[in-house]
């Protein structure tokens, strides 16, 4: 909107994180100012977002940043020779200021031609930071996500009424049924997309705020409390995620700051998931989100004595026609997957053919060699019907059949 802005204030704003402004450099290509003043950031490796260390569109115009009233300030100023270090761990991030604090520096180099000066700006678009399979925003957080999600959906799966131990007693819980069409490219081109997918059931407790209108039953559609929680979910059809299959998930985590109330103990983090899951008995594979707000598990509760560090407090599930997991997989996810996977053996007695069919079935389904053979073989090596019929037919094989 104000690509030419060139002064920013974030003073007094209690970030203790620079990451939610990352892509800064992305809205503002000409940023030649930044207040910073009075916030909470403690680490100077917090800036990296906003540079050419950690960023694609870094500040690379900047003049001026102002970092006093921050606990990072102290902590670089008390060190031995902390001013001059202080200055140069700056200066590495941003080489083009000449203010620092309200102070003159000598820039190391200058600015160079604006990005808006060519009209390609305006319609390309870069991220700040590369696609990546997981975002945690330190280890503590990593950790406990990474021991949750695993755990959480193995629950879900195979003993669903034992999440009456990890829900709070004022948990809420909502599900929204997105019954759109896919529409990214893999989707277009992927049967199990586009085949007709029965949602009914999910759609009887649908909460999509886009299609309801009428505010009594929106609040109506919220799940809140423990018992109409575990009423609900138990309601929902079986499921299988394989959560033993990293690629096909990703997921979020970050610290958040909730207060408590009267009813909610305080928020410790928020968990955003996103991958695929099969329906039973129909076998329909469906996409998912599902957003949790977690907060510790109190001593002495049940959370706690079933061995769980945290609480859900928060529960918000979206569930869509498969769209596969693309949209989070990089060039070297998707190379190192393509290397895996064994070509048909050219000595297999085959046709030409069907060795190529063979091939293109067992790229899309990743089949060991002998499983793709048998089930072209099973279908007449007619590939349009193996194709459209393998969601239906994949929770039935072996996990031997897969690479």
């Amino acid at each position: 909107m104000f690509p030419n802005l060139e002064t920013i204030n974030l003073a007094d704003n209690e970030f203790h994180s620079l990451k939610p402004i990352a892509d800064i450099g992305a809205h503002f290509p000409d940023l030649k100012n930044l207040s910073l003043m009075n916030n909470r950031i403690a680490d100077i490796r917090e800036l990296d977002c906003l540079s050419s260390i950690g960023s694609t569109v870094p500040l690379s115009r900047l003049s001026e940043i102002i970092l006093v009233g921050n606990p990072v300030c102290d902590v670089e100023l008390r060190q031995p020779n902390g001013a001059a270090n202080y200055l140069e761990k700056i200066q590495a991030r941003f080489p083009t200021i000449t203010m620092l604090d309200a102070s003159p520096v000598a820039p190391l180099s200058h600015p160079g031609p604006s990005n808006t000066s060519s009209g390609s700006s305006a319609t390309s678009k870069q991220m700040p930071f590369s696609a990546e399979h997981v975002f945690a925003e330190n280890q503590v957080i990593s950790d406990l996500a990474n021991a949750f999600v695993p755990g959480f959906f193995k629950l879900y799966d195979e003993n669903r009424a034992g999440l009456a131990e990890i829900y709070a007693p004022s948990v809420q819980f909502s599900l929204m049924v997105d019954s759109t069409q896919p529409t990214s490219t893999f989707a277009r081109s992927d049967s199990g997309s586009q085949r007709h997918v029965d949602l009914s059931t999910y759609i009887r407790t649908s909460r999509n705020m886009t299609l309801m209108t009428q505010h009594q039953k929106r609040i109506n559609s919220l799940a809140s409390g423990h018992a109409a929680v575990m009423r609900t979910i138990l309601q929902l059809p079986a499921t299988r995620h394989p959560v033993n299959e990293a690629q096909k998930f990703s997921f979020d985590a970050w610290e958040t700051h909730v207060p408590s109330t009267a009813s909610s103990p305080q928020a410790l983090a928020m968990v955003v998931v996103h991958g695929e899951f099969t329906e039973a008995p129909a076998q329909n594979v469906l996409s998912f989100d599902r957003t949790f707000v977690l907060a510790p598990a109190p001593p002495g509760s049940t959370a706690a004595t079933a061995g769980s560090p945290c609480i859900v407090v928060n529960d918000m599930l979206t569930i869509r026609r498969y769209n596969g997991s693309h949209s989070w997989s990089s060039p070297q996810d998707d190379a190192a997957a393509a290397a895996v996977i064994a070509p048909v053996s050219i000595g297999s007695g085959l046709a030409p053919e069907q060795q190529e069919m063979a091939r293109v079935l067992q790229e899309q389904t990743r089949l060991t060699a002998e499983w793709t053979i048998k089930y072209l073989e099973n279908y007449g090596w007619n590939y349009q019907l193996a194709i459209s019929e393998f969601p239906q037919v994949r929770g039935s094989l072996p996990p031997d059949a897969f690479q």
